[in-house]
């Protein structure tokens, strides 16, 4: 996504591990912390829950800041002249109007609609839907033995077939 390392993920794999790791890792103080101030030891308990915290915020500050999508001035000049002139080629510059000998049957942006001719319409269809035969239905069923299938015809339903 986000290449800033040669991985495949983009690096995206370890920004995740990262953030679990400083998720357990500031858990043990915020934990400890909140013991201590269930037992009233007000500094020790504050300063623990306070370094748990900062981990988990300079953790999401870091992560955040690398997920972040580079902008286009970190982009070099060939490469932001190509999405500049794609921009512009992908943006169309003024609506399309159909004309009247439009064979399509298709409305406009205004309130009457341009039709084409009947007959231009199943010329279209016979054109789309027109498909050759394949050249296997030229061909008629294959034959089978005689003996083989009777003995198909003979055997018990539940039997595996297998060929002979």
């Amino acid at each position: 996504m986000y290449g800033r390392t040669r991985s495949q993920t983009g690096g995206l794999l370890q920004i995740w591990l990262l953030k679990r790791f400083a998720s357990l890792i500031a858990l043990q103080p915020i934990l400890l912390g909140l013991i201590l101030l269930s037992r009233e030891l007000w500094p020790e308990g504050v300063a623990l829950v306070g370094v748990g915290v900062f981990i988990l915020v300079f953790v999401e500050v870091y992560t955040r800041l690398k997920e972040r999508p580079p902008s286009r001035r970190a982009l070099n000049p060939v490469s932001r002249h190509a999405l500049d002139s794609f921009a512009k080629l992908a943006k169309p510059s003024q609506p399309a109007v159909l004309g009247e000998e439009t064979p399509s049957i298709v409305s406009s942006g205004r309130a009457t609609r341009t039709r084409g001719s009947f007959a231009s319409v199943l010329e279209m269809m016979s054109m789309t839907l027109a498909v050759a035969p394949s050249h296997y239905q030229q061909h008629g069923p294959v034959p089978i033995g005689t003996s083989f299938s009777y003995r198909c015809a003979s055997a018990p339903d539940g039997l595996i077939p297998h060929v002979v």
